[in-house]
């Protein structure tokens, strides 16, 4: 009998219990999208090595590089949204006057343009560390929304980012 209640307490008092109550506890959740765990696995990877090279720099320093480089004039400025694959963050990027970058409030559906990436990527992009086709080599970024919205935004970051001469 008292091994019984040894074993039920072990059971319901184990590690992973604890641990799956815990995160349940600090509304801990794992948000993807399609292709973005790829993009995570290579982001932490190319970190290792700070290839990108703005490991110290501030995120709003990031951000505001990236957003820099989108004032750029070219015919295929389109509004998109950034899924930030290692934190599960989404951001809305709306161009007009200018640009604005900022947290989306909705969800994302499989009609909305996704660019999936995270912000040291994107300054790396901006601050010509990485070309576009370098980051997608590398599976540093991934495109998701309509054929024809993608490509669109493909030719407008290929034009942004080109390899460097």
């Amino acid at each position: 009998m008292k091994l019984q209640h040894l074993l039920l307490i072990l059971m319901i008092a184990s590690p992973n219990a604890n641990a799956c109550g815990m995160h349940q506890g600090t509304g801990f959740s794992f948000v993807s999208e399609p292709g973005s765990l790829e993009v995570f696995g290579n982001v932490v990877d190319i970190r290792k090595f700070n290839v990108l090279g703005n490991v110290n720099k501030a995120e709003n320093v990031e951000l505001l590089s990236f957003k820099k480089a989108l004032n750029k004039p070219h015919e295929n400025k389109q509004n998109f949204s950034i899924f930030e694959a290692t934190k599960g963050h989404y951001s809305d990027v709306t161009v007009g006057n200018g640009v604005l970058i900022s947290a989306r409030e909705s969800s994302i559906t499989e009609q909305d343009l996704l660019l999936i990436t995270d912000l040291d990527v994107l300054d790396a992009l901006a601050s010509n560390v990485l070309s576009w086709r370098q980051a997608k080599h590398f599976g540093l970024v991934k495109i998701n929304g309509s054929s024809d919205e993608a490509d669109a935004l493909e030719l407008w970051l290929t034009a942004l980012f080109p390899d460097s001469e």
